[in-house]
């Protein structure tokens, strides 16, 4: 079969698979409803929607789905290949929407098919709807997405933390979306131990818990150093004062991921949630105080006009609250000074570019990937069994993109779109895989 052939055959096959994940775990092929019966067959899929189309390692994938488990716990990566038959079986495309990719495993289904995916679009569309001064747009995405709920709760039934955190997340999500309409927020489990928290537009709101961070990147390398002296930084016992640690490197070098992945393994020291905004291209930071306030429960009618009044409002809130703040491509420390929290109880990360600057107590700088790590990288993206196929042209590869993982991400890009080419073609003109 050609590679065109491949594609093509892979295209109808997936086009007519859709799945829901708002609600309960379904998967229909042309409509009609392919049985998973399994509990832990449907969180493995879960774990693979949610990163279609890109490979995801045994380790992220035992972790979701089975998370710590004591030594008495089955063989887990002994069970996984019988999940992934039993998927492949019920999914059919004769083994082409489903592929073991490296040390991990790939689903190669049209995003577009899956609701999760369908409604973080449509969200981000109504968000920069909103930035264009176009509110009715924004409500017709915002409407369009909150009906693509099937049930109170997302992957409901789905065992597994990475399920866990999914349904606390798209929970958080789709509350914004119905406070941004002005509709009740829905009665939902905020968790175990957690009573339903039921809250109607116009009434008196507890703050919320707000879980605003994007989903943990799963391909994440190396950084043990980084990752390690970020988590002394945030769990200092006995703090009087908020932490505040500053990721700075240049362009590229995968500071967003370090910032968002240290902010996932902080988790349970901030029991209370995570704020997170992207401020890349933000010409003002305090403009994000109405957001994060929303997020924290108060009416839109009840948010101060005044930055500095939001100020105030936001310092009571998170007084004696344990969250963690994470700012995404600041300027600089004293450009996000208005949203850094200040009770000892909560912390922040901020992701500036360049050097940490002025106002930065503890800074993590952040620099190319170590060449094994860069190495590593491109064969989580593109399978190991390429990168072992043409070892010294990955590692020219990882050298031509300057060991940094978003050049490196943007070339496995274009390598997994085109499974038939050499690792060689992507090489720059003039330079050689023996270098």
């Amino acid at each position: 079969m050609t590679e065109r052939q491949h594609d093509d055959r892979l295209g109808e096959d997936a086009l007519e698979l859709h799945f829901t994940t708002l609600g309960p775990l379904t998967a229909r092929r042309a409509g009609q409803e392919l049985r998973i019966n399994r509990a832990r067959d449907r969180a493995v899929l879960a774990v693979l929607l949610a990163q279609a189309g890109r490979p995801v390692t045994v380790g992220e994938i035992i972790d979701g789905v089975w998370g710590e488990e004591g030594d008495e716990a089955p063989d887990r990566a002994g069970a996984l290949p019988g999940n992934m038959y039993r998927l492949r079986s019920a999914l059919g495309g004769g083994g082409n929407l489903l592929r073991h990719v490296g040390k991990g495993y790939c689903l190669d289904v049209d995003p577009a098919g899956i609701d999760r995916t369908v409604f973080l679009s449509a969200l981000a569309d109504a968000a920069t709807a909103r930035l264009n001064w176009q509110p009715q747009r924004a409500r017709e995405l915002l409407t369009a997405a909150l009906d693509l709920w099937q049930g109170p709760a997302a992957l409901d039934g789905v065992p597994g933390p990475f399920a866990e955190h999914e349904r606390r997340m798209l929970a958080g999500r789709r509350d914004e979306a119905l406070r941004e309409l002005d509709l009740p927020v829905r009665e939902l489990d905020a968790g175990p131990g957690a009573g339903p928290v039921e809250l109607r537009a116009g009434a008196a709101r507890s703050v919320l818990r707000p879980f605003q961070l994007p989903p943990d990147p799963g391909d994440f390398t190396g950084r043990t150093a980084q990752l390690a002296e970020i988590g002394e930084l945030l769990a200092v016992p006995g703090r009087t004062q908020s932490p505040l640690v500053t990721v700075a490197g240049p362009p590229g070098a995968g500071k967003s991921a370090l910032a968002v992945r240290a902010a996932h393994l902080a988790g349970p020291d901030h029991p209370d949630g995570q704020l997170y905004a992207d401020l890349h291209g933000a010409d003002d930071a305090s403009g994000y105080l109405a957001p994060f306030l929303r997020a924290l429960g108060v009416e839109e009618q009840a948010v101060p006009a005044s930055a500095p009044e939001r100020r105030a409002l936001y310092l009571r809130l998170l007084a004696d609250r344990r969250i963690l703040v994470v700012l995404d491509g600041a300027g600089g420390v004293e450009d996000v000074r208005p949203l850094l929290p200040a009770g000892p109880g909560c912390a922040a990360v901020v992701v500036v570019n360049g050097t940490a600057g002025e106002g930065s107590s503890s800074a993590v700088q952040v620099g190319p990937l170590a060449p094994d790590e860069a190495l590593e990288l491109l064969g989580r993206m593109i399978g190991r069994e390429r990168t072992d196929r043409e070892p010294d042209a990955a590692r020219a590869l990882a050298a031509a993109c300057g060991h940094l993982p978003r050049a490196l991400r943007d070339a496995a890009e274009r390598l997994v779109r085109r499974p038939a080419w050499p690792i060689s073609a992507m090489l720059p003109s003039g330079s050689s895989a023996d270098a």
